[in-house]
């Protein structure tokens, strides 16, 4: 069975053609209109997914569950979605494999006792965005531009790069963030578009490369803040 890669419908022909090229079959997410329509169709904002159980919101598409549950566990959360913050966070969980990093009093119930019953370690964090706001590198590395999920991540002993907020596209907003333009397969890293303008380029390219990781840019415009790339193999 081929890998897929759901992806926010709304991302351009050239990222889709590229996820095809290679080998992905592309899964969009449904638009939704519970939440601010800039994030209607963000996957990390609709669903988590840790290994292949997915967690999803109760009112979700059932297209999208029946296109989807061949490749997953699929787990309806009791969380509505509300496009008020933070009542629009509920799934949106940076999860490292032993860490999970969140608003604690905003995560989506069952999703808090799959990871009691899976011992992994549920981190207080400020920012309520932090699958938006972290790229998971590996299971102990990952880079942010939120401070808040930085010290945290150093708290636990992860290696963290923290680089500067902006340079990544957004629409409806100021700026999107690294985790919303990138997803992981594999032994890659999946970018969105280029990274060429970011202050911090290099020090991303080479944090990356220093875990054993490849980087491939799905686009040669500007990355952009997708609601991330969730692949399933």
């Amino acid at each position: 069975m081929e890998p897929c890669a759901i992806i926010d419908p709304r991302l351009s022909e050239k990222i889709v053609k590229n996820l095809h090229s290679a080998g992905f079959r592309t899964i969009p997410a449904p638009l939704t209109d519970l939440v601010d329509l800039p994030l209607s169709g963000h996957p990390d904002i609709q669903m988590f997914m840790h290994r292949k159980n997915l967690f999803v919101h109760p009112e979700i598409d059932l297209s999208f569950l029946k296109a989807v549950e061949r490749y997953v566990d699929i787990i309806q959360g009791q969380t509505r979605l509300n496009n008020i913050y933070p009542e629009d966070i509920p799934y949106n969980i940076a999860c490292t494999g032993r860490f999970a990093f969140h608003r604690t009093q905003s995560t989506e119930q069952k999703i808090l006792e799959y990871f009691k019953q899976n011992d992994i370690e549920i981190v207080e964090t400020k920012q309520g965005y932090t699958k938006c706001s972290t790229m998971i590198v590996d299971d102990h590395s990952i880079i942010t531009s939120d401070r808040s999920i930085h010290t945290a991540s150093k708290r636990a002993g992860l290696d963290a790069l923290l680089i500067s907020p902006g340079y990544i596209d957004l629409p409806g907003y100021s700026y999107g963030f690294i985790g919303g333009a990138s997803g992981k397969f594999m032994n890659t890293i999946y970018l969105t578009g280029s990274i060429d303008n970011h202050p911090d380029c290099g020090k991303i390219i080479e944090f990356i490369e220093s875990k054993g990781l490849q980087i491939s840019i799905l686009s040669d415009q500007k990355i952009i803040d997708g609601g991330s790339i969730f692949f399933i193999g």
